[in-house]
């Protein structure tokens, strides 16, 4: 019964849907980009297109006015480009400019038709138009019919540039060539306008009224000119326009007033632009170049030819009434058949849906005993499967945490091996044995360390504590950053180490702490089973579709078996014939690239080497919010201080101290606290040690007690320590603090930007610290003899062999310094500016002659300038507002940093209080 029904609905369906009304088939939209549309000629090519176009219902038309700019009708091409018209009408402003965005259209395969005006390259489907250089022929030949063969004649033309105006001139003076008695006397530009003719008349009246005739390229020029003449009662010269278009005010009428002696009739050519347009669209013949004919107009023809365009527009209004009724009377007859057929189909359907709706109740009350009994079942079953699944849930997580636990509580006792056995390689006394003994030692306990930190961080994947801290990096510069530390045990092993970038992608997102882990896991497995003088490369490509990048590291080693390939990427797998490793690297590997949304694949064949592929999205789109790093996060997600690390960070901060006001002052910025500590135990006895274990710290300390030297990791939790080098040498106050970089980052690339950036010096971890301390000391030593001599040099300039027009330098310095002395806002350009030389010539004189930079040197005036006002007995605030410091804390800092002791203490010397 219920197919029955089903089957009969849909029957009646499909009869009535064939009783509905056709959809109308699918429009064609015509654009047309009009250069200017506000004169009276275009006017009539527009009322002539849509008189055309009432014959086509189903054409869509758009038009676009310009408005005389080039730029404008430009941009308004391009949004037609937009709204998928199918052809282009376009009548160019001016030929050059807007010949490329017209060759733009045609070579998108859109048929363009070019009326009135051309473009430059010929690039077009269809010309529509007079033909210019005729018109200014026909114009040369009847004004030397009028005048005889003889006389002077002056010439209105349009927009400079327009072929339209081009053309006209080179047809008017080609057919005055034949007379030459006939003399073209002035020439003036009307870009086309009624008001720009007379305005160019009326400045050139004394030339216009010697002529015999005017010609105006269009009648609306020739109007203005006949204005401007009219004004100085000036009758007797003839003017001749272009157009003689119908309508009041227009070159018909104006002729049968008598104002104009003739014109040239220049048809719009609208109608044959939409004729034509339509033939391409409908794929019949049609001529390429349609020229329209022309003829003069004279009181002679005048009066008819304004009969004709009164009939014609009478006739187009009576057409336009009737297709309004058609389309009136069209829309009653659809939407009277559709609402009978609506009525129709209700009606069928509601009886069929009622006969299904009866079936289906029925047996659906009979459905719902039956199911009513299997939910019970259901829920029941259900429970115990909850209850059996928080058990299981509760074991996993109790071995979980054990597993953790244990993990960790194996890195301490890991620490205290490992740090005593750097002090025990110190000792002098130890055997050669011993000492291979320590060595095995600290190997093999550096190896349970990677392992132990491996088996946590998988872990912590596993159990989603892990959450990806991603951000952009640059992948030329993070993969070379790879290889560079596998470079020893390239050259180590015989190993060739390539890296190729086939992609033009620069950045993607990744969280650089677990992607270096990956990248390294699969290079280290490469270098293990690849033998000595085989291969290795890292090969970078984008997919087909660009939204992917390949990170490939291809190897010819021993290969992978194909028993194995399907295992390889599972925990603790290890490939036999001879498996070496925890086998949690490959898992690793996976979980970190499945954290990044991406895919690692593997293909090898035994004996001829192995390849592995991480496949990474582009963008950050497949990115969370919280997967992506802030600016107040570390960028490793994995390592917390624990307990005892906090503990002791806690105590080098509260036992920092000074030993006394002349100890040289170092600020050690380091993220990682037993470095901290290991730097507090080599640097205190001999220095004042501050310390910082972030970006924000550093700055303030930097800030406030402007150290005698600066030791700064490049990996700091919130920021790099690049950034900070850069900030505080590019700072006057601080740009003569030495930095030290002390990274794990053992990079050509790094050192070389390190040094880039002003740093003092660039040592590396692990660090051999007798050179570290050597360093630490030849920096505070050379800062200081530096310092030394350079004060020397600006308080005893005077006294040095300077010539003549060098002391003139040195004294005219002084006078600007010293006269602004007390603005803090005072700029190295403002001090060329009042020397009358450029930035740069300044720095070279000021570094030739007192061995220093400007800062230094205006710095060193003030300094030595509050020596003098502290004697007089100004108070410190006072001092450092007259000598343009912005406060009396940088004041006094800086004048520690220079003399070795504080104003307060400098006062007491000299003064006694």
């Amino acid at each position: 019964m219920f197919r029955f029904l089903a089957i009969c609905s849909i029957v009646v369906l499909l009869a009535l849907s064939s009783c509905t009304p056709k959809q109308e088939r699918s429009k064609f939209v015509i654009a047309f980009s009009q250069c200017v549309g506000n004169d009276a000629w275009r006017e009539t090519m527009l009322e002539e297109m849509k008189r055309e176009l009432s014959f086509y219902p189903d054409i869509e038309f758009i038009y676009r006015d310009a408005q005389g700019d080039n730029e404008k009708q430009i941009q308004q091409i391009r949004e037609l480009l937009n709204s998928d018209i199918n052809l282009l009408i376009v009548s160019p402003n001016e030929a050059e400019p807007l010949t490329a965005i017209v060759d733009s259209v045609f070579q998108k395969n859109i048929p363009v038709v070019v009326t009135d005006r051309k473009t430059s390259s010929g690039l077009y489907n269809a010309y529509v138009g007079a033909d210019n250089t005729a018109i200014g022929h026909l114009a040369g030949q009847y004004i030397a019919q009028v005048s005889e063969n003889r006389g002077r004649v002056a010439i209105v033309t349009g927009l400079m540039g327009s072929s339209a105006s081009m053309e006209r001139e080179n047809g008017f003076r080609e057919a005055l060539e034949k007379t030459p008695n006939i003399q073209i006397d002035v020439q003036l530009s009307g870009d086309w306008e009624k008001e720009k003719a007379y305005l160019e008349a009326k400045k050139n009246m004394s030339s216009l009224q010697e002529n015999d005739m005017i010609l105006a390229f269009n009648d609306q020029m020739a109007l203005g000119v006949k204005q401007a003449l009219d004004e100085q009662g000036i009758d007797r010269i003839k003017i001749v326009g272009v157009d003689a278009l119908p309508g009041a005010g227009n070159g018909l009428e104006e002729i049968m007033k008598g104002n104009l002696y003739a014109s040239m009739l220049y048809p719009t050519g609208g109608t044959e632009a939409i004729r034509t347009a339509m033939a391409i669209l409908n794929k019949q013949p049609y001529k390429r170049e349609n020229i329209l004919g022309t003829l003069v107009i004279n009181k002679e023809n005048a009066g008819l030819m304004i009969l004709q365009s009164n009939k014609i527009q009478e006739q187009q209004k009576d057409i336009d009434k009737r297709q309004e009724l058609i389309v009136e009377q069209k829309a009653l007859y659809l939407n009277q058949k559709s609402t009978l057929n609506s009525v129709v189909i209700s009606l069928v359907l509601s009886v069929v849906f009622g006969g299904i709706a009866i079936v289906v109740i029925k047996s659906n009350w009979e459905k719902n005993k039956h199911l009513e009994a299997q939910n019970k079942e259901i829920l029941s079953q259900q429970q115990e499967i909850i209850e059996m699944n928080e058990k299981v849930q509760q074991a996993s997580e109790a071995k979980s945490n054990f597993f953790t636990n244990v993990s960790h509580e194996f890195k301490t006792p890991l620490t205290l091996i490992l740090a005593p056995m750097d002090e025990l390689e110190k000792e002098k006394n130890i055997s050669p044995e011993g000492k291979d003994q320590l060595t095995r030692i600290k190997r093999n306990a550096k190896k349970l360390q990677h392992l132990v930190t491996d088996l946590i961080d998988i872990n912590r994947i596993d159990k989603t504590q892990a959450r990806l801290q991603a951000s952009p990096v640059q992948i030329d510069a993070f993969i070379q950053q790879q290889l560079a530390n596998f470079k020893p045990l390239s050259q180590q092993k015989r190993i060739s180490l390539s890296y190729t970038s086939n992609t033009s992608i620069k950045e993607i997102w990744m969280d650089t702490y677990l992607m270096e882990q990956a990248i390294s896991n699969l290079l280290s497995n490469a270098f293990k089973f690849t033998s000595s003088g085989g291969k290795i490369s890292v090969l970078v490509e984008e997919n087909t579709f660009a939204d992917h990048v390949y990170i490939r590291v291809i190897d010819n080693g021993i290969g992978i078996p194909l028993s194995a390939i399907d295992q390889i990427f599972e925990p603790f797998y290890q490939a036999s014939p001879s498996p070496q490793g925890s086998g949690i690297g490959l898992a690793y590997v996976k979980e970190i690239v499945s954290l990044h949304h991406g895919q690692v694949t593997v293909s090898s064949k035994e004996n001829m080497g192995s390849s592995f592929t991480l496949r990474l999205p582009i963008g950050k789109q497949h990115l969370k919010d919280e997967e992506l790093r802030t600016a107040d996060e570390p960028s490793t997600s994995f390592f917390t201080d624990y307990e005892h690390v906090q503990h002791a960070d806690e105590e080098i901060q509260e036992n920092s101290s000074f030993h006394s006001s002349k100890s040289a002052n170092i600020l050690v910025i380091d993220d990682h606290p037993d470095i901290r500590h290991f730097l507090k135990t080599l640097l205190e006895k001999e220095y004042n040690v501050l310390f910082a274990k972030s970006f924000a710290d550093a700055k303030n300390k930097v800030e406030k007690s402007y150290p005698d030297l600066i030791i700064s990791d490049i990996m700091l939790p919130d920021g790099s320590g690049l950034d900070l080098l850069q900030t505080i040498k590019n700072n006057a106050p601080t740009s003569q603090i030495p930095v030290l970089l002390l990274s794990a980052l053992d990079t050509d690339e790094a050192k070389i930007e390190g040094m880039r950036l002003m740093a003092d010096a660039y040592i590396t971890k692990p660090f051999h610290v007798p050179h570290l301390m050597a360093v630490i000391s030849n920096l505070i030593l050379s800062r200081k003899q530096l310092k030394d001599r350079y004060i020397s040099a600006v308080e005893q300039h005077e006294e040095s062999g300077y010539t003549e027009q060098d002391k003139r330098f040195i004294q005219h310095l002084e006078m600007v310094v010293e006269s602004r002395l007390s603005d803090p806002r005072f700029t190295v350009e403002e001090i060329a500016g009042e020397l009358n030389i450029s930035r740069v010539h300044l720095y070279r004189k000021t570094k030739s002659l007192l061995n220093c930079s400007v800062n230094d040197y205006v710095l060193q005036r003030r300094l030595k300038k509050s020596k003098h006002l502290i004697i007089e007995g100004l108070n410190i605030n006072e001092i450092a507002e007259k000598i343009g410091f912005s406060s009396a804390a940088y004041f006094a800092a800086a004048f520690k940093k220079q003399f070795g002791m504080t104003p307060t203490a400098f006062k007491k010397e000299k003064l006694g209080r």
